[in-house]
């Protein structure tokens, strides 16, 4: 198969993550737990020797993907920010309490959280009662991360050749709903900090290996 390998790894914790808080497009520094774990992915993937390694544009990708590279002592012939697999927008809820917010979102509906609007529609219904939620009209509903997810993998095609092995670090909402669009079943599974999944990229599909390890 004309395909390629790619170990999608969720960015180390942060200081925001720390608090509960929503964080998508905003950013915040590595925790020490943060920088622990980025160092834990690195074992999990030290018998991979990496041909080209990627993160999102957001600092705490960036970070995360430099430390596994280090701890690996691996220089990838093409080391590149790929700004389609950054995290979903959450418009005007950024930063704010994440229990409190999804409680709000879930209210209309009669329910108290996003796994209750999980449980209802799956992700799309979350991300939809989000969007349709937001007072700035800037939170990214379902079907806008699908099509940049799917820009994003048009793009690692771009960069990539057939048998490689690809470092790709992103964040834990995209990377579920990558999941979830390729058939996982992600209901109480999000992805951990360091956690590692690994995709099978070919032509015209996408394979999900592993999720979440």
């Amino acid at each position: 198969m004309n395909s390629f390998t790619v170990y999608l790894v969720r960015h180390g914790s942060t200081t925001l993550n720390s608090f509960n808080r929503m964080q998508g497009w905003i950013d915040s520094d590595l925790s020490d737990d943060g920088i622990q774990q980025a160092q834990q992915a690195a074992e999990k993937l030290q018998a991979v020797t990496f041909n080209r390694a990627f993160s999102s544009d957001l600092g705490r990708a960036v970070s995360t993907r430099n430390l596994i590279l280090d701890q690996l002592h691996q220089a990838p012939q093409e080391i590149d920010q790929l700004p389609e697999f950054r995290e979903v927008n959450f418009g005007f809820f950024e930063g704010l309490n994440s229990d409190d917010i999804w409680a709000g979102i879930a209210a209309p509906y009669g329910k108290h959280s996003q796994g209750d609007l999980i449980a209802i529609g799956g992700l799309k219904e979350a991300r939809d009662a989000m969007k349709q939620s937001d007072p700035s009209h800037t939170a990214e509903d379902y079907d806008e991360i699908i099509s940049r997810i799917k820009n994003g993998f048009k793009a690692l095609r771009e960069h990539c050749e057939a048998g490689e092995s690809i470092l790709l670090v992103s964040h834990g909402t995209i990377i579920r709903t990558i999941a979830d669009y390729l058939g996982v079943d992600t209901m109480d599974n999000y992805p951990k900090n360091g956690g590692v999944s690994k995709l099978t990229v070919a032509p015209d599909q996408v394979i999900v290996e592993a999720y979440n390890q």
